[in-house]
């Protein structure tokens, strides 16, 4: 008897990993870890209470496209014009960001894994005519089979790393150490870039959606929606679950010693390492290196090819003379504008990584909000037949999250600008 036949859903195993290979990126690595290293366990709640309120909003991915056998953005185009005209223009503000960021965090590992001594932009730029190639060349397909296991190296190595963190001898300071302040303006705009990306942007849904789709077997027929909901649900509970490793990882190892960690990417990878190889011990160091830098290299891929994939098919959608276009051109040419976009963004915060990685996590938990409603608006929409739809507490998990992400937005608007 084949696996397939005694476990039917491993067959259906795909998107759920692909969206754990784009999420385990700067929020878990960077974000996570640094809210431990600075608050402790006191951020844990905000870590988990982030995944629970958006997972309506990232589910509806899956679960529209598995009913309705379209795009999500279908889903959005069945509102009216103003939510694909949203998309749009949010998808094409942060995009460049967005692969800025993921690129600068994977050049600080691959700095270090080579030893190499580069200006931070020149090697992005390095990085990112790479992806550009394997992208060109269909490379992509192999390289996502192997990232899926670094991923997991990754995952086990930081399971042994945490479990080991709690026996570590590591000097804390006679002091008490720092604690989370709601009125503290530095907390909120932290806790605003620690959420930003708590698991990963919200309009990465769509994503999600033409990744479902894409498991279409030979005779056209998407996969069961039980098994793509557990495919899902493996994906999302995994990123959780890391987030939360992360967490306690940088606590455990950093919390209260009086090390911070850099702001420089080359730097603050190097640290990072450190945390595993301090816990795991010295040996571990090249292995750790080498799994971290894969798994942001798969984001930073996953990322540069995502965005102008999405953004090529909703400006089909928005601007009428481009309606019969190529895709692939279009794709071509969103893929050139991410990346001279991303190369001149890093080039004027090539300093400076910290400030990088905030100001894009904190761009996109303003942005959450609006994509929420439209996400809930399509999750509970005439599209969905009734009998199909989430059950009444989804419902109001999905509301608490739209009313949480609305107004602690206003409180940061309103205690750092007004």
């Amino acid at each position: 008897m084949s696996v397939f036949k005694r476990f039917p859903s491993l067959q259906f195993i795909g998107p759920g990993l692909l969206y754990a290979g784009a999420a385990v990126g700067v929020s878990h690595l960077v974000q996570s870890t640094r809210a431990g290293a600075v608050y402790g366990y006191g951020l844990l709640f905000v870590v988990i209470f982030a995944n629970l309120i958006k997972y309506p909003f990232f589910m509806v991915g899956t679960k529209y496209t598995i009913i309705t056998k379209k795009s999500l953005l279908d889903g959005y185009e069945s509102l009216g014009r103003v939510p694909i005209w949203i998309f749009f223009l949010i998808s094409v503000g942060t995009m460049c960001i967005i692969v800025a960021t993921v690129t600068l965090v994977t050049s600080g590992l691959f700095s270090n894994l080579l030893g190499l001594k580069m200006e931070p932009w020149l090697l992005c730029s390095v990085i990112l005519v790479f992806c550009l190639l394997l992208l060109a060349l269909g490379k992509f397909s192999a390289l996502d089979f192997l990232m899926k296991w670094i991923v997991v190296l990754l995952t086990i190595a930081t399971i042994i790393a945490v479990s080991v963190s709690f026996f570590a001898n590591v000097p804390k300071l006679e002091t008490p150490g720092k604690t989370f302040a709601i009125e503290n303006l530095g907390d909120i705009a932290f806790l605003i870039a620690l959420m930003g990306w708590m698991p990963i942007p919200i309009e990465a849904a769509v994503w999600q959606s033409d990744w479902t789709l894409e498991k279409k077997d030979k005779d056209g027929n998407l996969p069961p929606m039980k098994y793509a909901m557990i495919d899902f649900n493996i994906g999302y509970l995994g990123t959780t679950f890391l987030a939360i490793c992360f967490l306690i990882l940088g606590s455990n190892m950093m919390y209260n010693t009086g090390v911070e960690f850099s702001a420089q990417a080359a730097k603050f990878a190097s640290e990072l390492v450190q945390l595993y190889t301090t816990a795991i011990g010295s040996w571990a160091y090249p292995i750790i290196l080498v799994a971290a830098f894969f798994t942001m290299f798969s984001t930073t891929l996953t990322c540069f090819d995502a965005y102008p994939r999405v953004v090529s098919n909703a400006t089909r959608r928005v601007i009428t003379k481009f309606k019969n276009t190529n895709l692939e051109n279009l794709y071509w040419f969103w893929i050139l504008i991410v990346g001279v976009g991303a190369i001149c963004i890093l080039y004027f915060f090539q300093s400076n990584m910290k400030s990088l990685v905030d100001f894009a996590t904190t761009v996109s938990f303003l942005n959450a909000p609006i994509l929420a409603v439209i996400h809930h608006l399509i999750l509970f929409g005439k599209e969905i037949p009734k009998e199909e739809r989430p059950k009444p507490w989804m419902n109001l998990l999905s509301w608490i999250g739209i009313l949480f992400l609305f107004g602690f937005s206003i409180y940061y608007i309103k205690i750092t600008y007004l």
